[in-house]
């Protein structure tokens, strides 16, 4: 009888101790279709590459136990403080790839890694180089889908359901999802009538950098306007070089312009003082706009994170005020109360966006004279068959 009594508690400790096992892990399904055995409490995430980095952000800096790469100064002045004390564990993806596998088994030893977050693109590799990580360092890795406007809203329900905030990647999401169904139905409304429109993102004298049409990184200015760029050849988020003289055939309705800093506006500035740019339209009649930088996160992308749809509510303001009707600054202050949590001041979003709504009263340069113009389109011919 005793013996019976004692299997009995053995195998009654067991089952506890099985279901106590279970309880402290669960299944979950990525966006590559692994199946990954996560804590049952998720609280220590290293995120891996930007995307993750920035989509992690909304749910709570607490979550944050590295960063893929250190905070820009405009970063530093938005985020929590904590962040900028982190250990940097590096990107898995890209041409700059640094992660490192024994940095992670190190700081997992010292501080605990619940499990490790990639979120982008689905393409080449990737399954098998996050299986190659997981298993050297034996950390849940997960990958989830963020890439076209469309995965947004999925992407943060899906990490609501891995961080345990079901009803914070609920409310994510259906405010993120809420942005791209405006923008869309408002497009409908706008049908062909789009304005013309170049995405500046570098000036280097007669040398100057546009994102091409059908670009993952030209995404949001695609839609929003008719994107006169010719289509893209490279893949990065600088896109591809062109001269005055391609710009000057071009002459968009709207230039807009890449920030080149926090708080700094060098390529805005030499576009408005260039007596060549003058002589473009959009620069005479004021409708040359800049792009936030490093806001904490450039609005346009790079990288493409959930921070452009700041850019539709920006942009549509900006282009189709009848349409996408509302007080632009107020809905800028909205979405950094929820993506950011952060509360803009008046003199924050002045000074965020000194340049960003086209002024028909900016002086520029003035124009430059006609022999002159076409000196310099000359210049740039020979420079461009250089």
């Amino acid at each position: 009888m005793r013996k019976a009594i004692l299997i009995c508690c053995i195998m009654l400790t067991a089952a506890l101790l099985c279901g106590t096992a279970a309880a402290e892990d669960r299944v979950f399904t990525d966006s590559l279709g692994r199946e990954v055995m996560i804590p049952a409490e998720v609280h220590n995430v290293a995120p891996s590459g930007s995307l993750a980095q920035i989509s992690l952000y909304p749910f709570g800096e607490e979550f944050y136990v590295s960063l893929a790469k250190t905070l820009k100064e405009g970063e530093q002045y938005f985020l929590a403080d904590r962040l900028d004390t982190l250990p940097i564990t590096g990107n898995m993806f890209n041409s700059k790839a640094t992660m490192n596998p024994e940095e992670l088994i190190a700081l997992d030893k010292r501080i605990g890694i619940d499990l490790i977050l990639d979120i982008g693109e689905t393409k080449g590799n990737v399954k098998e180089q996050i299986e190659d990580v997981q298993k050297k360092t034996d950390i849940p890795f997960i990958f989830i889908t963020q890439s076209t406007l469309d995965t947004i809203a999925d992407s943060y329900i899906l990490m609501g359901e891995v961080l345990g905030q079901e009803e914070k990647g609920k409310e994510l999401a259906d405010y993120f999802g809420g942005i791209v169904s405006m923008y869309e139905e408002n497009m409908e409304t706008i049908g062909d009538n789009k304005v013309s429109a170049i995405y500046v993102t570098k000036v280097d004298g007669n040398s100057v950098n546009l994102l091409g049409k059908g670009s993952y990184h030209a995404e949001i200015l695609d839609g929003i306007a008719d994107n006169i760029a010719p289509e893209a050849v490279a893949g990065s988020g600088l896109g591809d070089q062109y001269t005055m003289e391609d710009i000057f055939q071009m002459n968009p309705d709207y230039i807009i312009v890449s920030g080149s800093g926090f708080f700094e506006h060098d390529y805005y500035e030499e576009i408005m003082g260039s007596s060549m740019w003058a002589s473009l339209d959009a620069v005479k009649e004021g409708r040359v706009i800049e792009v936030p930088a490093d806001s904490p996160w450039p609005w346009m992308g790079n990288p493409p994170a959930a921070q452009r749809l700041v850019s539709i509510i920006w942009l549509g303001n900006i282009f189709y005020p009848d349409v996408f009707d509302y007080d632009l600054t107020e809905e800028v202050r909205e979405f950094y109360q929820v993506f950011y949590h952060y509360d803009l001041s008046d003199e924050e979003i002045a000074g965020m966006m000194q340049y960003s709504t086209g002024n028909a009263e900016q002086t520029a340069a003035s124009p430059a004279p006609i022999l002159g113009v076409i000196a310099g389109l000359g210049l740039a011919a020979v420079l461009r068959r250089r």
